[in-house]
């Protein structure tokens, strides 16, 4: 499957690089546009047959219990956030997936406030895409995950990747299998993948969608061929991905049958409880108790702090609704009784930008030795052997200037240690094999260190009073026990409604 599908991947693309090999690609772009190419003589279908029953649908969304409870109980008077994340290779990174998974949500849960993201990168298999998931997953807060992969099964990569999403996050994941392609009218899969993605599944708690058995029996049901639903042997056309969405979507419901772990995952505190004198109560007042207006408890001075004691990895507040016509002010964020920028292990590197010609990021993790300090950062392409095998580059940091050269044979570290690259990481060739393009002296790529927190939170901007306002003020501190304090700065009042505290479930 891994050859059939990076030869796919390599013809589908040569034609992409010839005009200037040194802009960088956009994925989505190049699939739409491979799939206007196929309907030209392969029409989509104006209507396709709803997907018959499936076994044990009683028991879909057992494994979704957080994300479809938000989903599902938004309404015309409480429009909850949702934040959706899909990841993968180029199976879920198309256009046409990303919008049929949108156009989907949206019908069926129209009150929820949805922002879905395709963090896709197409041609990266399951060896692969561990790499970069360190800059696209881990910090990205996801309240539901959509993933699907090729590989990564044969050496732990895939299981690192779910123990990590487990580890790091307190996201639902919905785990894909393997839908039916192939050059030949053949019904077949890959069993022993098909067993490890249940095994996964199981083990990681994740909602498996099907697709295998699903989609075969579409196939059947309708008397369809395999190619019908594919525009080259490998990537569902656009009927393929509405199938494909439509078997996804079932999944996403609301199950009040079976028991949910939801509460000791993510917890919420309503500050109104902080006027409760229970010594036991973890969350107080410190100094003046908090005014209440509106029903809603506002810090107005550094005379009166929230505190609560919690256990957990990450903090959102939950803004108050007051009345209109109040000046909104700012509070400093404390967490262990310092400033939250204090703990300098809190920052995120993001993915670095693509190569020439791709949409492949030119190095697919960036690590680190020593404590980061928030900038942007660029690595220069300054020179490539004859043969184009090796290439020399200097790395720049907005704040630390030049920080070093080195060659993409070798690892590199940077004279201040806030730049690591392992030589497997350098793409140059990857990408020179895979498209035809190779990165010339001058090209850049960059990628940015960011807080995982806020050191002032600001009231957000109500535009919607029935919408609910979350702001994450911190993430990433060790998943254990902590202080938090929100000190009002003087400046106008500080609604909040409550503090919900995210403990990832693996430690």
């Amino acid at each position: 499957m891994k050859k059939i599908f990076y030869g796919t991947l390599c013809c589908l693309l040569l034609y992409t690089v010839q005009s200037d090999a040194q802009n960088k690609l956009s994925q989505e772009q190049v699939e739409l546009t491979q799939l206007r190419k196929y309907e030209q003589n392969n029409p989509s279908k104006m209507s396709m047959p709803v997907p018959g029953p499936e076994e044990n649908e009683q028991l879909f969304g057992a494994r979704l219990m957080r994300s479809a409870t938000l989903l599902e109980t938004s309404n015309p008077n409480r429009k909850l956030p949702v934040f959706v994340l899909i990841y993968g290779q180029s199976i879920t990174g198309s256009k046409s997936f990303t919008d049929n998974v949108r156009e989907y949500l949206e019908g069926k849960f129209p009150y929820a406030d949805i922002r879905i993201e395709n963090r896709s990168i197409g041609g990266f298999g399951g060896e692969q895409l561990i790499r970069p998931a360190v800059h696209d997953i881990y910090r990205a807060c996801p309240d539901l995950i959509i993933f699907h992969v090729y590989g990564g099964e044969n050496h732990g990569e895939l299981e690192t990747f779910f123990s990590n999403v487990r580890r790091y996050t307190t996201a639902d994941i919905i785990l894909l299998n393997h839908h039916i392609n192939g050059s030949k009218d053949v019904i077949k899969y890959n069993k022993f993948s098909y067993d490890y993605l249940r095994y996964i599944a199981n083990k990681y708690n994740c909602e498996l969608v099907d697709l295998t058995r699903n989609w075969s029996r579409y196939l059947v049901d309708n008397n369809l061929s395999v190619k019908d639903l594919l525009r080259d042997n490998t990537h569902p056309n656009r009927d393929g991905n509405w199938l494909m969405v439509q078997l996804i979507g079932r999944h996403i419901r609301l199950n009040t049958l079976y028991p949910s772990n939801w509460y000791e995952v993510v917890r919420s505190y309503y500050v109104k409880n902080a006027y409760d004198m229970d010594s036991e109560n973890p969350l107080k007042f410190h100094g003046e108790p908090w005014k209440m207006i509106g029903g809603v408890a506002c810090g107005e001075n550094e005379k009166g702090s929230l505190c609560l004691t919690f256990d957990g990895s990450r903090i959102d507040l939950v803004a108050g609704i007051v009345p209109e016509g109040r000046k909104m002010g700012t509070a400093r964020i404390l967490i262990d009784g310092k400033p939250v920028s204090r703990n300098t292990s809190l920052y995120t590197i993001t993915r670095p930008s693509a190569g020439p010609g791709t949409w492949f990021p030119l190095v697919r993790r960036i690590e680190h030795k020593t404590v980061l300090i928030p900038e942007k950062w660029t690595l220069r392409v300054d020179a490539v052997n004859a043969d184009s095998t090796v290439w020399t580059f200097s790395v720049y940091g907005s704040k630390t200037g030049f920080d070093g050269s080195g060659t993409s044979d070798r690892a590199f570290v940077s004279k201040s240690g806030r730049v690591v690259i392992a030589p497997d990481d350098f793409m140059f060739v990857k990408i020179k094999n895979t498209f035809k393009t190779v990165a010339k002296p001058g090209f850049e790529s960059t990628w940015t260190v960011e807080p995982l927190y806020k050191e002032i939170y600001s009231t957000p901007l109500i535009d919607d009073a029935k919408k609910v306002y979350k702001t994450t003020i911190v993430q990433g501190l060790t998943n254990t026990l902590h202080t938090l304090e929100i000190v009002p700065a003087g400046d106008g009042i500080v609604p909040i409604e409550a503090i919900e505290v995210h403990r990832p479930p693996l430690r």
